[in-house]
């Protein structure tokens, strides 16, 4: 019996690690006065086919589904805005006040061929803000995105274009299904039927998207409305202030239907990243609370792969500072003083410390080599003769006392305070 492939049993030291990645995106989500917000696993397949887009490659090739006992399509969530929307739209938190602001972090799956930094479930912190279109919006989500690669002190860089208004993508689509329609023979499958669905998505295609005549296409920036001109150079000039290096990239358009105006990536600049170098993903979405029946409200958000995220970073470093040291060891010396030794334990446990024993009867000099390999700070020695006379030695690098069993939690709590 092995795990599926393209998933990871997550123990030991990588625990630890994204454990404190998980610690840190939280903790900057609530600085930011984001709340969090769980979606179930498994959704419908159309919250996905009608937001994300059924030209996408997570559409068309990379979900799981399946039919549940009614014969009703479900899928495992790829991703976590289609589903945030739902719940938004459905619960009608919208009716609060603006800015709404929310955080996921949980497992995703998608089909895909596994590789460092790509698995077959992987796990996405990402948050969504509903709210007033504008620049500074824009950039305050990715001020936010940047504050966590910063406090993972990960290197990076920041790419963003502008997808355009309604008016810039419609002008675009048409320039691009003109010109894509002349190499037809050149293109997959799947990007010949893009030309007329969705001829932007042939532009990040994983294999297409590589072709020389792909990256000549023309650029969305020659097709820029006047006021989408002025929203990019806004959010351009703001980030400048701020002293955010970037670069403008045209051919970056995410790999999702439902993106409009601005679009974002953060890559990895460490070179440990290999193929998988975009380490944060976002942008902002225009039409998508309406096409799942809420109002015409704009949103813009990110998400981030914590698997890519954990493969930047410094495992030693982290392990040292997330280090849980057993305060406390109890070494029972007697199988009549076995259920008070557990029952010590279960104390000081309650009190907030970190406490181990031997769980059996040892003599003396074998439960002071466990301690060691504990690396524990206090042993406590209880044994028959203790038993009888209601008390306990309490040793450590300094001195060894006798110490009454009701008086132990303020004996430890002064020694441990000094």
């Amino acid at each position: 019996m092995n795990r599926p492939k393209g998933t990871k049993d997550i123990y030991g030291q990588d625990q630890i690690v994204k454990k404190h990645i998980e610690e840190i995106v939280k903790t900057i989500a609530l600085l930011n006065n984001f709340e969090e917000i769980e979606t179930p696993i498994f959704e419908s397949s159309n919250v996905f086919k009608k937001s994300v887009g059924e030209t996408s490659d997570i559409v068309s090739k990379e979900m799981y589904l399946f039919n549940d006992k009614k014969g009703r399509e479900m899928v495992l969530r790829p991703e976590g805005t289609a589903g945030a929307i739902r719940a938004i739209v459905e619960n009608k938190l919208f009716s609060k006040q603006l800015p709404l602001k929310l955080f996921y972090y949980g497992p995703m799956f998608r089909y895909e061929r596994p590789q460092k930094g790509r698995q077959r479930q992987f796990t996405q912190f990402g948050i969504e803000m509903i709210s007033n279109k504008s620049p500074y919006i824009d950039a305050e989500v990715i001020l936010f995105a940047s504050s966590i690669l910063e406090s993972l002190n990960i290197k990076n860089k920041l790419i963003i274009n502008s997808l355009g208004d309604s008016v810039t993508r419609k002008n675009y689509s048409k320039a691009l299904k003109k010109y894509f329609s002349k190499y037809k023979s050149e293109l997959s499958d799947d990007s010949v039927k893009r030309i007329e669905k969705n001829p932007l998505r042939i532009l990040d295609d994983k294999i297409d998207g590589k072709k020389s005549f792909v990256i000549n296409a023309p650029k969305i920036s020659e097709f820029y409305s006047k006021e989408t001109n002025e929203y990019f150079l806004k959010l351009s000039s703001f980030l400048k202030k701020m002293g955010i290096n970037f670069e403008i990239d045209h051919k970056l358009v995410r790999g999702l239907d439902y993106y409009a105006d601005t679009s974002f990536e953060f890559v990895s600049t460490s070179g440990k990243a290999g193929s998988q170098s975009t380490l944060i993903g976002g942008g902002r979405y225009d039409n998508l609370i309406s096409q799942f029946g809420g109002p015409e409200l704009s949103g813009i958000g990110f998400a981030i792969g914590i698997e890519r995220i954990m493969n930047e970073l410094d495992y030693n470093e982290i392990i040292d500072s997330n280090k849980k040291v057993v305060e406390i060891f109890v070494i029972n010396l007697s199988d009549a003083s076995l259920e008070t030794s557990l029952g010590i334990v279960h104390m000081l446990r309650r009190a907030g410390y970190i406490v181990e024993w031997n769980g059996k009867t040892v003599k003396l000099q074998k439960g002071f080599a466990t301690s060691d390999k504990f690396g524990s700070k206090i042993n406590i020695i209880i044994g028959e003769k203790e038993i009888k006379n209601g008390n306990v030695v309490i040793k450590d690098k300094v001195e060894q006392k006798l110490v009454k069993i009701n008086e132990i939690i303020d004996y430890i709590d002064a020694k441990l305070g000094e």
